[in-house]
């Protein structure tokens, strides 16, 4: 722990107590508090405590703000910036507050830095300072990098061109000139698609209209048209009869320069109006589901819209998910009618395909593809949002234009990221700063904090930390309008319900269907076991492999249940899909004699997934044993909703210690809760003894029944919502 009495004088110094001195008064008390919170900060980073990181950063950051001179913090923090990896991630915020041309001289340092995550974290906060020259060859880099790493330098040089126009203009010029590289064209292009000026409309039209630019920087320099006044109807015309993602674009910008023409329309009259978002596939049955980015949040999307339709008090809802480019051309001539409507948002193309890794370089694509959805349904009264990605951070800048309340899903997702990481051991300096470059999760706990203060409305997960991280964030404002309720997330039980009717008339020789294709894939020399059932999408986080690994490794395990893998788009996987699938392979590969216990079924839709589990419970004559249970291999949940199906279905569940399950799992009675360092298969193992615990099924199912029901969480939000009409 921290040493109390410097937490004690931290305290009184951001809460702007009596017994605080301010700045201005003795230089030698200024440098001794500036050393006390530095001295803090290097403890908080020694014990890896990522909330007392977060914390000391802020509070040294908010006193360099107020110190007459804050160059008397320089040699300490220089200090730090030659230190390890993470000393000098911690220094740069503090650093980019500091107006000395020292501080810049040690802020362009860092951006050659060796470690991704020093460079990003400089990138981001640069955007604080005003232009500084040297650093713009090194911001170019990494704007051309990709993902994140081009979204920190397209806001720090966007900003910094409203105050220096010209030279960021001339800057990004002369890096097309020189860049050839297809994706390094196309990031650069959306980023000079968001400047201004006559210059930069005609280089625009110019990229548009080459036929020798490939396609990339064609669709990055067509976008922009659509979003800025200039004569561009023409050549749009033109291109919008090319049968490609030419002609989509061209549709799209000359729907956008319609729209920019036009007054807004007026926000109609009767029940809320409410929009939510998803960077996945989702339509009315979820038919992509657990294919490449379309989880558990795209299927809670489209329960929670058919209940939220059922409130009296809303009239619509409206649903974004991804989509392809000529999907979002159809889009705009869809009916708006409906209780429930989807669109579409799209970016990248072929070269550039978007995903969630690398979703945040679209941020420019993605804010015009949000407000045209939004602008083409007509007037909405809230936003939903609720993942700390690409898609939040575009939709939140989209809402702030637009004067859209805000409502924010809240949970500590980066904070329960580094909980996993202790709870398998204690973290390393350097292990903590590998998992930021693989999770950003400095600059997403911080997107986090953002959300939490500046949201009118904030749905919290039914975690006590929630509450109080909450509470931490926002506890020096003073005055706020916020409303706050904790919302269990939910499930569609009528689902349940009707997989169970259904499969009490399934005949797996004489139908069709995924219980027919789960039965056509077991072994005849296996259709004496149980199921060991498992659905999520194929990315690394969800454990996939790591279940796979733990059944293989483990004779008991296979040679007494089969494991059942739902998930991934089987025929034509992502990058990484691919990696995972890799993964399976590698700890199970297809000749050898254990696979024959494995049924990956790939993604599939809702209705199929609740079938799926019903079987796994209830056995298949001829085929497999009942008493089947559930798995989830992901090392932490924020929630976990295939695992509350699961329960709700009446199978006894393997889920993770950390985040969500805990606190709606009984450990030992409805299921088995793992901490990240313990075996899995033991785990798995304990699971199956509790299939016949008495009264273990009917508690699970009226535990679901009395707290995750969708139209509970329905209800409960609508009148969060409701609160938006009720202000004076």
């Amino acid at each position: 722990m921290l040493n109390k009495s410097l937490i004690l004088q931290q305290t009184s110094l951001q809460e702007g107590n009596v017994g605080y001195q301010p700045p201005g008064r003795g230089p030698h008390s200024q440098i001794n508090m500036g050393r006390l919170l530095i001295d803090e900060l290097q403890q908080a980073a020694s014990l890896v405590d990522f909330k007392e990181m977060l914390n000391r950063s802020a509070a040294l950051t908010k006193f360099a703000k107020q110190l007459p001179t804050s160059a008397i913090l320089l040699n300490d923090l220089k200090a730090m910036v030659k230190g390890d990896t993470l000393h000098c991630l911690l220094a740069i915020e503090t650093l980019a507050v500091i107006e000395d041309e020292r501080a810049n001289a040690l802020l362009v340092e860092c951006l050659a830095h060796t470690d991704a995550s020093v460079r990003r974290q400089v990138t981001w906060k640069l955007s604080e300072r005003n232009p500084v020259a040297p650093a713009l060859p090194q911001l170019v880099q990494q704007l051309c990098l990709g993902g994140i790493d081009t979204m920190h330098a397209h806001q720090t040089l966007n900003h910094w061109a409203k105050s220096e126009p010209e030279i960021i203009f001339t800057t990004i010029n002369n890096a097309l000139t020189v860049h050839s590289d297809a994706l390094k064209r196309a990031r650069l292009v959306d980023l000079l698609g968001t400047l201004g000026g006559t210059k930069v409309s005609a280089i625009l039209a110019r990229l548009a209209a080459d036929h020798n630019e490939t396609v990339s920087v064609r669709l990055a320099a067509i976008s922009a048209m659509g979003s800025r006044i200039g004569p561009f109807d023409d050549l749009l015309r033109q291109l919008k009869h090319q049968d490609s993602d030419i002609g989509s674009y061209a549709s799209l910008a000359l729907n956008d320069q319609k729209m920019l023409h036009s007054n807004s329309l007026p926000r109609p009259t009767g029940g809320l109006r409410v929009c939510q978002l998803v960077l996945a596939n989702v339509d009315k049955t979820l038919s992509a589901g657990g294919c490449g980015e379309t989880g558990g949040v795209a299927s809670l999307l489209v329960s929670l819209g058919d209940a939220l339709a059922r409130q009296p008090s809303l009239d619509q809802v409206l649903t974004l998910g991804l989509g392809s480019v000529e999907d979002a051309v159809n889009d705009l001539s869809g009916p708006i009618n409906t209780p429930q409507p989807y669109r579409i948002i799209t970016a990248g193309d072929d070269m550039r395909p978007m995903n969630s890794t690398n979703a945040w370089e679209h941020l420019p694509v993605l804010q015009r593809s949000i407000q045209r959805c939004i602008g083409h349904f007509g007037g909405i009264d809230l936003i939903h949002l609720r993942m700390l990605d690409a898609a939040t951070f575009a939709a939140a800048d989209v809402a702030r234009n637009m004067a859209i309340p805000i409502c924010f899903s809240f949970a500590p997702d980066p904070q329960n990221t580094v909980h996993a990481l202790h709870a398998r051991g204690q973290i390393s300096r350097s292990e903590f700063v590998d998992a930021d470059a693989q999770s950003n999760l400095w600059f997403r706990a911080r997107m986090l904090e953002q959300m939490g203060r500046s949201v009118s409305h904030v749905a919290l997960f039914p975690q006590p930390k929630c509450k109080l991280l909450l509470q931490d964030i926002r506890k020096d404002l003073r005055h706020h309008k916020q409303q706050s309720v904790t919302i269990a997330e939910g499930i569609d039980i009528q689902l349940i319900r009707q997989a169970a009717e259904q499969y009490a008339e399934t005949k797996p020789h004489e139908t069709k269907g995924v219980i027919a294709d789960l039965a056509q894939n077991i072994a005849v020399s296996r259709r004496h076991l149980p199921l060991l059932l498992s659905v999520g999408r194929f990315h690394p986080v969800k454990g996939m492999d790591r279940i796979a690994a733990a059944w293989a490794a483990d004779p008991r395990l296979y040679n007494t249940c089969n494991l059942v893998m739902v998930g991934g788009n089987l025929n034509h996987p992502s990058a990484v899909e691919k990696t995972v699938m890799e993964a399976i392979d590698s700890a199970i590969p297809v000749s050898d004699h254990r696979r024959a216990g494995v049924i990956l079924m790939g993604g599939r839709p809702r209705a199929d997934i609740a079938q799926l589990m019903v079987a796994t419970m209830l056995g298949c004559a001829d085929f497999w044993a009942p008493g089947g249970i559930y798995v989830d291999g992901a090392r932490k949940e924020e929630f976990g909703l295939a695992l509350i199906e699961a329960l709700a279905t009446g199978l006894v569940v393997v889920a993770p210690s950390t985040g969500g399950p805990s606190t709606y799992v009984d450990n030992d009675h409805t299921g088995i809760l793992v901490d990240p360092e313990q075996d899995l298969g033991q785990a798995i193992h304990r699971g199956f003894a509790l299939v016949e615990h008495a009264g273990r099924r009917l508690t699970a199912q009226n535990m679901v029944a009395q707290h995750y029901a969708i139209d509970t969480m329905a209800e409960k939000l609508a009148s969060l919502y409701q609160t938006v009409r009720d202000k004076p």
